[in-house]
Order: C-alpha cells, then sequence, then structure tokens
C-alpha cells in the first residue's frame, strides 16, 4: 500500500513545485490586469479643448467691425468747406471797393503834391536867405527857411501882415505869424531858422510859387524866393 502511494505523491510534489516556480509565468497574468485601464483612461481633457473652439467667437468679431464702417461716412464735415469760402468772398470783396473809392476821392478832391525839397540861397540887402522844404497840407503850406540879417539894424519882415505866398495863378497865401514873433524881427548879425505856416491849400493846378515880404514897414514887398518850382 505504501508503496504504491509514493508515486502519487511524488506526482503531487511535483505539481506543487511546479506551482511554486510557475509564479513568474502567473505574474504576467497579474500585470496584464492592471493593463487593461490603460485604454480606460478617458482623456475627457482632450474633449474640453476641443470646446473651448469658440467658433460661435468668430461670427461674434465679424459683425462687430462691420457695425463702425458706415459710421466713417461723416458727410456733415463737407458742407463747412463749402461756408467758409463764400464767407471769406464776401469779406474780400467788399473792402477792396471801399479803397478804391477813398483813392479815388482822395486823389479828386486834394491832388496835393507830396513835399519838396530845395536848397535856393539868396542875398539880398544884407539879408542871407536859404529856402530847404515845402510841405503842402490840406489846409496850410509850409515852407522851411533860413535868414540871417548881416546889416546892422534890426529886420522887421511881417509888418502890418505883409508877408505871403503867390502861386503862378495869383492865388495868395497869407502868413500865419508865431504868436511869440508876429513882427518876424531878426537882430542884427543873428540867424532865424524855422517853417512858416501860410494858410490856405494849393490850388490843384499851380506848379509855381514866390515869396514876399516887406522890410522894416516899407511901402513895398520884395520877393525873398522867386520862381519856386514845384514838381507833381
Amino acid at each position: 500500500m505504501k508503496a504504491k502511494n509514493f508515486p502519487q505523491l511524488a506526482l503531487l510534489s511535483l505539481v506543487c513545485v511546479a506551482c511554486v516556480q510557475n509564479p513568474l509565468a502567473q505574474a504576467p497574468a497579474a500585470s496584464s490586469a492592471p493593463n487593461t485601464p490603460t485604454p480606460t483612461p478617458i482623456q475627457t481633457p482632450s474633449i474640453s479643448p476641443a470646446v473651448q473652439t469658440p467658433i460661435a467667437q468668430e461670427p461674434v468679431a465679424s459683425p462687430a467691425p462691420n457695425n463702425p464702417t458706415p459710421t466713417p461716412i461723416q458727410t456733415p464735415p463737407i458742407p463747412p468747406p463749402t461756408q467758409t469760402p463764400i464767407a471769406q468772398k464776401t469779406q474780400i470783396s467788399t473792402p477792396i471797393p471801399s479803397q478804391t473809392s477813398l483813392e479815388v476821392a482822395q486823389k479828386t478832391t486834394n491832388s496835393m503834391p507830396p513835399a519838396q525839397t530845395y536848397d535856393l540861397r539868396v542875398i539880398d540887402k544884407q539879408l542871407w536867405r536859404r529856402l530847404t522844404k515845402i510841405t503842402f497840407g490840406e489846409d496850410s503850406i509850409i515852407v522851411t527857411m533860413v535868414i540871417t540879417n548881416g546889416s546892422k539894424e534890426v529886420v522887421i519882415l511881417n509888418g502890418e501882415n505883409s508877408m505871403y505866398l503867390y502861386d503862378n495863378y495869383n492865388q495868395r497865401y497869407n502868413l500865419l505869424p508865431p504868436s511869440n514873433n508876429t513882427q518876424i524881427m531878426i537882430k542884427p548879425g543873428t540867424t532865424l531858422k524855422g517853417q512858416f505856416v501860410f494858410v490856405g491849400w494849393l490850388q490843384p493846378k499851380a506848379d509855381n510859387l514866390r515869396i514876399y515880404s516887406t522890410i522894416n514897414y516899407a511901402s513895398k514887398s520884395i520877393a525873398l524866393f522867386d520862381n519856386i518850382p514845384i514838381n507833381r
């Protein structure tokens, strides 16, 4: 009985040995079990980025720029340039005729010659005379003269209002004497230099002047300056 059972025990031991040695072979079977979850990782995050691709935002951005496009057509700035040139034309056109009319009126009414410069010199009866300038105003004629008394006596040039201008049309312009020397007295050896004002405006056609005066209450006037030309 015992001898027969031995080989069965040996077989059992071999099987058990094989079972002990084969765990290595069984390990891969166990490792294969955890490999099953590898396909299972549900990569839902990969799906979520697909949601982030906002397809709806692209059409929203496109209509936004389309709305301002009609607004740049600001027609209101067009009328201002049309209004400004019209106002300027009216402002520029109005003063031009007024200036020209004023110039024409001045020429017709005044027609005064410009200021004349001279260097006229005369020596007569110990009176050294020099005329340097004549200015024509609207109501006066101003003559700049230098007169030296070379005699030994006082000389009076405007005794009894007898100093005046004559033009070549025999128009007389009386002297307006200064308040401090109405008779134009010049002491011996002294020189009188000043502007002699004659009342009145020069006639438009006059082109020559003469200056007359009495000396020391004489009855007759003499020409201090004769044939004074007027350049127009």
